[in-house]
């Protein structure tokens, strides 16, 4: 994956955004459109920058941070993820889009903390505790988190923090992102019908010790992206190679009309950088460009599949007794749903995710119908004591796995396995 100079990696549990200074435009390029991505080459002095490999000039567009709340274009750094809508490369608008802001209330060496997350980033010269700072992320696809940018501001007001959705309790109006609380008991809620686990969301408001009461939680809505082009690395990938997850949060569909450069099709697999030019069609993302950016030897995540009868008993799923978490990003296929999972036989595909102590858990993205009778079976995750998802093999083809993450077809009888190979 390709870094700024000063960028670090962090395993903590919040899923950032941000990105790597990208090269996919040629600076001879001219762009018309809609750029995401991460701010390179800046010069304060002429008003230019690149974003995703395009030059592009500013002629006074402000920095718009949210609605009444801009910056000077001279506060702009390396590393920040803007949001940039160009014509024949003159910036029309320009718009931060850090992971969170806030106040620096600790610092040890290249270690810092802001809204009670601890961060690792080498570029802390003239940063100081009682500082507010914007704060530019990218997940990358094990789970862990690079910082890209911490970037001294004016005094705010109030704190924002963004990434996925998690433990949301409609009743006691909370949620977790990462391991902050947020009440938004006092919020304004946007789609608050989309407002689920999963849900990428941007939180402002004031930190009360460990908790964030918001006062405004904004949902993404895949449809801000209609026609955008956008940087970041592929945090998972389905087994056909008709989706991808971008960011941790975006999912876009693949299909034969998809254009590749550098690259083919096969060679999607999680971890790689890319840059994704894409369109809203039929109520999803579909990527009708993707651009490889680096040299296929970036950080990979763990994907897995799991095959088996599933059990959903009080919001609880699991395969052969192994808990695997969906939420209201996972993709339901073939009929199922929450109503109807319960005993069927499925195979899921998914992330698993570990945060910084080391805890993991199984993330579903896709859920579909299988074939319990078929007499071959393909699993992929972790095989321990013997046995895979569950199942253990009858003629100890497992044992030269004892240990290992793999992916492997095997013989099945509907209860146990045989010849089990990757």
């Amino acid at each position: 994956m390709k870094k700024m100079a000063l960028a670090s990696l962090v395993a903590i549990v919040l899923a950032g955004c941000g990105g790597s200074s990208g090269s996919g435009g040629s600076s001879a390029e001219v762009k018309t459109g809609r750029l995401d991505g991460q701010v390179a080459d800046i010069s304060h002095s002429n008003k230019t920058l690149s974003v995703n490999g395009y030059a592009l000039r500013s002629e006074g567009a402000p920095v718009i941070y949210r609605d009444g709340v801009t910056l000077p274009f001279g506060e702009l750094v390396n590393g920040m993820r803007v949001q940039i809508d160009a014509d024949d490369n003159l910036i029309e608008t320009m718009k931060l889009d850090p992971s969170l802001t806030g106040v620096v209330t600790a610092i040890n060496g290249e270690q810092f903390t802001v809204n009670g997350i601890t961060m690792t980033f080498a570029g802390l010269a003239g940063i100081n505790v009682g500082d507010w700072v914007m704060v530019t992320t990218y997940p990358l696809a094990d789970g862990s988190v690079e910082v890209v940018a911490v970037q001294k501001v004016p005094d705010l007001g109030f704190v924002e923090i963004e990434g996925p959705v998690s433990q949301l309790d409609s009743a006691a109006y909370t949620f977790k992102i990462g391991t902050v609380t947020v009440d938004y008991s006092q919020a304004k809620v946007d789609d608050d019908d989309e407002l689920a686990n999963g849900a990428w969301v941007e939180v402002y408001g004031d930190m009360h010790g460990t908790t964030l009461v918001a006062s405004e939680v904004d949902v993404e809505d895949d449809l801000d992206y209609d026609d955008t082009e956008i940087e970041g690395v592929i945090s998972w990938v389905n087994n056909n190679l008709t989706q991808i997850e971008l960011n941790g949060r975006l999912r876009i569909e693949v299909n034969d009309r998809t254009e590749f450069d550098d690259g083919r099709r096969e060679d999607l697999a999680s971890g790689r950088w890319v840059e994704v030019e894409m369109a809203y069609r039929s109520g999803r993302l579909v990527a009708t460009e993707i651009e490889f950016e680096d040299d296929g030897n970036s950080v990979s995540g763990k994907e897995f599949q799991a095959v088996g009868e599933a059990r959903y008993r009080a919001g609880v799923f699991t395969i052969n007794g192994i808990e695997i978490e969906i939420n209201g990003q996972t993709e339901f296929d073939d009929g199922l749903n929450h109503d109807n999972l319960d005993t069927s036989w499925v195979e899921v595909e998914g992330r698993y995710l570990e945060d910084g102590s080391g805890v993991g858990r199984y993330v579903a993205i896709e859920i579909e119908r299988e074939d319990r009778f078929d007499d071959e079976i393909e699993l992929e995750g972790p095989v321990k004591g013997g046995t895979i998802w569950g199942y253990a093999a009858t003629d100890n083809s497992l044992a030269k796995y004892e240990g290992r993450w793999v992916d492997l077809d095997c013989d099945f009888n509907g209860t146990t396995l045989s010849r089990c190979d990757d």
